[in-house]
């Protein structure tokens, strides 16, 4: 066990611990010597440049970019075939020209774009002038 060590009495303390002579007068004249004159002018304060703004912005969105990457790296798609059947019905090309050949025939006659024109709107086609 340790033994505490013994305090010396408060009178004896004492004499070890004094002030010098005259310490206190002419105290309050040398620090206000020592003190500038002048009081510094206010710093003036930066304006953060569009950097120092945008780079909490930009370092998410590195981070966003950077979880969506390691998720596609370590993201194994599950492959599933899924085949989607289309029902189509393929008409010859002879056919789909022979159509608009009959129909240009058709309008070019006069008669075709009266019969559309009167199909479509139930009134008689206007006439106009011929353009042959």
């Amino acid at each position: 066990m340790i033994k505490p060590t013994p305090l010396p009495p408060a009178e004896e303390s004492g004499r070890h611990y004094t002030t010098p002579e005259g310490y206190f007068e002419g105290l309050e004249e040398r620090l206000l010597a020592q003190l500038p004159d002048e009081a510094p002018a206010e710093a003036v304060t930066p304006r953060p440049t569009l950097w120092v703004r945008l780079r909490p912005i930009l370092y998410l969105a590195a981070m966003f970019v950077s979880f969506n990457l390691l998720f596609r790296a370590f993201h194994t798609p599950e492959k599933t075939s899924t085949t989607t059947a289309s029902v189509t019905t393929q008409t010859p090309d002879e056919e789909y020209a022979d159509y608009y050949a009959e129909y240009g025939e058709r309008m070019r006659a006069g008669e075709g774009y009266s019969s559309y024109y009167q199909d479509l709107t139930g009134e008689p086609a206007p006439i106009y002038a011929s353009y042959e």
